[in-house]
């Protein structure tokens, strides 16, 4: 179940579940990525971490396209193909269904996150939306890249 929820979440923030991971490899949190391309993760973590705090600065603007347009949606897909065939790799299992598990959640992820915010649009700030957002990747995405998060 960690790897659908850490991959859906690539639905609301394409960098926010890899950079998270990147970080849980660095500290020792999550083992087994010590073949490519997942052995960079660790030493990427940095730079992940900053692109990360910049497409949260970047949502609150007009100069981000729709997240359901094709290029966002895609890459969308693509991260979280790569979180799940890093998760199912760390699990010791097989990266190809991992892999298709995680671009499938992450388009999950980005429709009920799509459908949430028009809903909230409605009541919120659009930018307010975003904060909140924002924190539900830092906390739901850091609370499923520690050792003690329930397995796959």
């Amino acid at each position: 179940m960690k790897t659908l929820g850490l991959a859906a979440l690539c639905g609301v923030r394409s960098l926010g579940p890899p950079a998270l991971l990147a970080r849980s490899v660095q500290r020792g949190r999550v083992g087994g990525l010590d073949s490519p391309p997942f052995n960079r993760l660790g030493p990427a973590a940095n730079a992940l971490l900053i692109l990360m705090a910049g497409e949260m600065l970047a949502d609150k603007t007009s100069l981000v396209p729709a997240r359901t347009s094709a290029g966002p949606a895609i890459g969308r897909a693509l991260s979280g193909a790569f979180v799940g065939a890093a998760m199912f790799a760390a699990d010791g299992r097989r990266g190809a269904p991992g892999a298709v598990s995680g671009g499938v959640s992450a388009l999950a992820g980005l429709y009920a996150a799509n459908r949430a915010r028009k809903q909230a649009a409605k009541h919120l700030p659009d930018p307010l939306w975003g904060v909140l957002e924002d924190i539900l990747v830092l906390l739901a995405g850091s609370t499923l890249t520690r050792k003690d998060a329930e397995q796959s």
